[in-house]
């Protein structure tokens, strides 16, 4: 089969979805096209990957436009530019199925394919803010070609398919697809318990990942708990850094807070399967944006570390309370804080938990799984 992937940057360190599901499809014989804004170099894939990547073929789109297109009225430079990214588009393309990741890229690819016959069948993932940050902002109005046009839609968890449908995508064109991890590379072991308990959260430092509501969470774990002896870590940087940061001196958290700053994917699994517990603690930021299914859950139950997390998006799908980890409502402190401490108090419960939790990510947040059946759907169309 031949596949043309649309994405915006490749190979993206962020991405590891896109660059999975790229490998997986060379592994397997298949032609692949990439087409992205910018090229990333990846330098933390293995000398076998980095082989198979080198049979790929990366393509910039839309194409570099010449500066004196600027000069010309607005009108007529916006026909100009969707009509050069149409072409290249249509010189580029020479694919049974192209997938495009993101909302965004599925809307670009569909204005491009339109009124081209025949043409190949449109696949796009969506998932996170391209669904709920735009469902907030005005209803999915610029994917309303995209619905029109594309053959496929699939998202990362169920709540963001209704949200599709909500908004005019065909109900028989819109199915659940979640994406996994590579669960074979993650060793699983139960955790060793030690005088002070370690908690850990990795994420951006933004509002959705509702790391205030943790900080004053373990505030309250102190205040009611003096005896129970434990350190919290919080890995990863981003905009709301210096605020987090203020939040842990004013509440006097400074000795038992500690912001550790961005990691290596080797650190970030190293300091997993030390911690008591990660902690996701995930929020409707204020614009819309949510989680699809943050993969570090899925990494630490594959590690056997206990989670606590939210009834938030799609996580539910993943971690059911009791069964493969603990969660709690939005920025409920309070619950968030009973969760922290059964796992301090009842740790004879730990064990058969993550042993669940690590099964559920085996069976359906299986990377390889998930690929395979990708593209076995996008073979149907």
């Amino acid at each position: 089969m031949r596949i043309s992937f649309c994405v915006s940057n490749f190979p993206a360190l962020s991405q590891t979805f896109v660059t999975s599901q790229v490998l997986h499809a060379v592994r397997n014989g298949h032609d692949v096209t990439v087409l992205c804004k910018t090229i990333e170099e990846e330098t933390l894939l293995s000398p076998e990957d980095q082989k198979l990547l080198r049979q790929v073929r990366v393509v910039i789109w839309p194409p570099p436009k010449a500066s004196s297109l600027a000069l010309l009225p607005t009108a007529l430079r916006d026909r100009l530019v969707a009509r050069l990214d149409r072409d290249a588009w249509r010189r580029q393309i020479d694919a049974d199925v192209v997938i495009a990741h993101f909302g965004y890229r599925g809307a670009a690819a569909a204005r491009a394919q339109r009124g081209w016959h025949p043409r190949p069948p449109l696949v796009t993932v969506f998932h996170g803010r391209d669904v709920s940050v735009e469902l907030r902002r005005d209803r999915m109005a610029r994917y309303q070609d995209l619905f029109a046009e594309g053959d496929l839609h699939l998202t990362v968890n169920t709540p963001f398919a209704q949200q599709l449908i909500s908004c005019g995508a065909p109900a028989e064109r819109v199915e659940r697809h979640h994406l996994g991890i590579p669960v074979s590379r993650y060793q699983f072991s139960l955790p060793k318990r030690t005088s002070t308990m370690s908690f850990l959260s990795v994420c951006r430092l933004v509002e959705k990942k509702g790391l205030d509501v943790a900080i004053d969470t373990f505030a309250l774990l102190r205040d009611r708990h003096p005896e129970i002896y434990w350190h919290y870590d919080i890995g990863g940087d981003g905009p709301l850094a210096e605020t987090l940061k203020a939040q842990v001196a004013r509440l006097g958290l400074g000795s038992r807070i500690s912001f550790i700053g961005q990691l290596s994917h080797d650190e970030v699994l190293l300091r997993m399967s030390k911690a008591d517990a990660l902690v996701a603690p995930s929020v409707t930021a204020d614009d819309g944006d949510q989680e699809g299914i943050p993969v570090t859950l899925m990494e630490a139950m594959a590690l056997g570390t206990p989670v606590c997390a939210t009834r938030h998006s799609g996580i539910p799908e993943l971690v059911s309370h009791g069964e493969t980890g603990l969660l709690s409502d939005e920025k409920d402190v309070d619950g968030l804080c009973a969760n922290i401490l059964s796992l301090v108090q009842a740790p004879q419960n730990v064990a058969t938990m993550t042993r669940t939790a690590r099964q559920k990510v085996e069976n359906e947040f299986n990377e390889d799984r998930q690929n395979a059946r990708l593209l076995e759907r996008c073979a149907m169309l």
